[in-house]
């Protein structure tokens, strides 16, 4: 993909409540135009990245203004706010971090583990203990009612429509020994049997192994994330629910056997069964994560480990790749956490050539990376202390955003204005912003009435609510926006005429803001960054389209 910039790498600027500029983000050019088109945006990160919208990276699925979210993958937790995952028969085993044996996997086998964080898997083993509860199923996939409510409320609205052409791609990890994996499942779009799945030798071929996907099947690679060879219809929609059912084929009781789901990809489809083009959101996440488990390519040996492998992450990655002509964003959002800027700057570096070795090895060529910094929050009882753990973090991203061409970073910390959101000392901000008036979707929020101007949970570390969350993703859009659409004079998310005659109307001025490039004079240059951003640029939306806002 070729992205004409005239600028390869420049600052982008809020402004602040005193009136000063600040730098808060760097690299965020070409983020607004990819992020709008035909993209994969992967979270990366710990509790920050979970799948729920009290979280800022899927609470951008409802504040942000993308035009087709097409596919959506997440894990097989009970539930989260993307799919849950309920089981039909018992007894079942969670294995993520909030479970008591954590990653514990193979559990009839004891000390092996499967630290990666795809929050989460489920494990059956079908001793004579095993109960089917007098039914076939064992395991229903279906979209989150919340989620469902989510997305339907926000500027994007609902994932399916009845009718739409949705495939289901199931995803599970083989254990240690190929033969110790029930053989078969089959397959239920709701309640119509669609087809059937070989777990042993019926997976699907992998691009990083030089094979062809759309060819024949391939053994179940043993220890990792493997998926079905065939995609299903999904078609046979509950309400929007897109419910598909795993069901045994003959009764697995006494057979001494292991079944783990690992998640799902739900994508939509044309007549012939390819993708749609749109954002694909998926996440690598899960509770309680560090920066020292990403990029360190060494898999978990304890049961609460927070590290994985380069291989693990690569069959993952590979298995759940629709398009590798599809241009991928990893969006790395973490909890700031007590590092010195050498630290931060080493793990950063890491977890994103470790990223890039996997894409590497499976052929994906265009590879983009957001490092968000969080805000202000409880990292220790010293804010004095705290703000010196997150500047290095802000320091490092920044850094290697200027370093890297394919990297960019943002801080909500230095949007904010370092201000802690913990209760009234956060109320001036919010109001000098305008978030008294908040729009999201067909809904408005009066962040300062609603909240008092607690933005954290009783700990301090994540959103309060899912309209907390919504905000920072809003406040991570604008930065996006302000960024990607330099050449939007007159803001309204469309770069056209009205721009380019602002900026006709001040040629030779000096220290404009129709200076777009910032070399000091408004010139050709600057008519030609209009040009070449012509058209739909990141929409606006409350309070940021306000004219109070825009005269601050």
């Amino acid at each position: 993909m070729v992205y004409h910039l005239l600028i390869s790498a420049a600052i982008a600027l809020l402004p602040s409540s005193g009136n000063q500029e600040r730098v808060v983000s760097i690299g965020l050019e070409k983020i607004a135009n990819i992020l709008r088109g035909d993209v994969r945006l992967i979270a990366m990160g710990d509790s920050y990245s979970s799948p729920f919208f009290g979280r800022v990276p899927l609470a951008s699925l409802r504040v942000w203004p993308i035009q087709n979210i097409s596919a959506i993958c997440g894990g097989a937790a009970k539930t989260t706010h993307l799919f849950s995952c309920s089981s039909q028969c018992e007894p079942v085993s969670l294995i993520q971090a909030e479970d008591t044996l954590g990653y514990t996997i193979e559990r009839n086998s004891p000390e092996s583990f499967f630290t990666f964080p795809t929050l989460g898997l489920q494990e059956i083993y079908t001793s004579n203990t095993f109960d089917d509860q007098g039914t076939d199923n064992l395991f229903t996939f279906s979209f989150n009612e919340i989620g469902y409510t989510y997305l339907l409320d926000g500027v994007h609205g609902k994932f399916s429509e009845q009718g739409d052409g949705v495939h289901f791609r199931f995803l599970y990890r083989c254990p240690f020994s190929n033969t110790n994996q029930i053989e078969q499942v089959k397959v239920l779009d709701n309640t119509q049997e669609v087809g059937a799945i070989n777990l042993r030798n019926g997976a699907r071929p992998l691009w990083h192994q030089g094979e062809n996907p759309i060819l024949g099947t391939r053994d179940a690679v043993p220890n990792q994330i493997n998926a079905s060879a065939q995609d299903f219809p999904a078609q046979n929609d509950t309400n929007g629910l897109l419910t598909m059912r795993l069901a045994q084929t003959e009764p697995l009781q006494g057979t001494n056997q292991y079944f783990e789901p690992a998640g799902c990809v739900y994508y939509h489809s044309d007549n012939n069964g390819a993708r749609e083009q749109g954002l694909y959101y998926s996440y690598i996440a899960d509770g309680s994560w560090s920066y020292s488990g990403f990029g360190c390519d060494t898999e978990g040996s304890d049961v609460f480990d927070k590290r994985f492998s380069l291989e693990q992450f690569t069959h993952w990655f590979d298995v759940t790749t629709l398009d590798r002509l599809q241009t991928t964003v990893f969006m790395w959002f973490l909890a700031p956490e007590q590092l010195s800027y050498n630290t931060a700057m080493s793990r950063m570096t890491d977890m994103i050539d470790q990223v890039n070795a996997s894409a590497d090895l499976i052929g994906i060529s265009n590879v983009e990376h957001l490092i968000v910094i969080g805000s202000l929050f409880n990292l220790t009882n010293d804010v004095a202390l705290t703000k010196e753990y997150i500047r290095n973090q802000q320091e490092a991203a920044f850094d290697l955003a200027t370093i890297r061409s394919n990297v960019a970073a943002a801080s909500l910390f230095a949007a904010t204005d370092e201000v802690m959101f913990d209760g009234a000392a956060g109320i001036p901000w919010l109001l000098y912003h305008g978030f008294d008036q908040f729009d999201i979707g067909p809904t408005t929020i009066d962040l300062v009435e609603n909240t008092g101007g607690n933005l954290f949970d009783i700990w301090g570390i994540h959103p309060s609510s899912t309209n907390a969350a919504a905000f920072f993703a809003a406040l991570l859009g604008e930065m996006i926006r302000d960024a990607g659409c330099q050449a939007d004079i007159v803001v309204d998310g469309y770069i056209n005429t009205t721009d380019l005659l602002a900026v006709l109307s001040r040629i030779g001025e000096e220290y404009v803001k129709e200076d777009i490039n910032e070399d000091g004079i408004v010139d050709v240059l600057d008519i030609l960054l209009v040009i070449d951003g012509w058209g739909e640029c990141w929409p606006v939306q409350a309070p940021f389209n306000t004219p109070a806002f825009r005269s601050r």
